[in-house]
């Protein structure tokens, strides 16, 4: 009988462990990541100040290979004193202040292998806490196409990848 217990508890450990396992610091360093390719799309695109991540989290993780998985995540940014060119690193960057400085609230899939991040999709709208008076931007890209779109936005206060 003991042997049987053994047996079906490491049949279901093996079933239960077929997936992708992630412990908390591989989770971190997933995280940080895919947050660092999602930031980099943003301030690659038309902005004259960088941005810099305020706050984010993970909220859903989507094995879709042996070697890939997505990950969904919603994520604030702010931006900061530095300008895009001078090529300083974003989050070395302290936050500009004052009632207009753009914050804008973010959601991304990422999809992470061991070498790399790919942003399959990237959505930012202004913060409601934010009062910025600028124009908002739309960038898309198709999966699997390196082409981007850019178009100002007036009207709807999003952008979108």
């Amino acid at each position: 009988e003991m042997k049987s217990y053994m047996l079906l508890l490491a049949l279901l450990h093996t079933l239960g462990c077929s997936g992708i396992p992630l412990y908390y610091s591989e989770l971190t360093s997933l995280a940080d990541r895919g947050l660092g390719a999602a930031l980099a799309q943003v301030n690659s695109e038309y902005v004259r100040y960088l941005y810099r991540v305020s706050r984010g989290s993970v909220k859903k993780i989507i094995p879709v290979s042996l070697n890939a998985t997505d990950l969904l995540m919603v994520f604030g940014i702010k931006e900061t004193e530095c300008v895009k060119a001078s090529g300083n690193d974003p989050q070395t960057c302290a936050f500009r202040t004052g009632f207009f400085v753009p914050s804008l609230s973010c959601s991304s899939r990422v999809r992470m292998s061991a070498t790399s991040a790919q942003v399959l999709s990237l959505r930012c709208d202004h913060d409601s806490s934010s009062s910025s008076s600028e124009s908002s931007e739309e960038v898309r890209t198709q999966e699997g196409s390196n082409a981007v779109i850019f178009s100002p936005l007036i009207s709807q206060g999003h952008f979108v990848l």
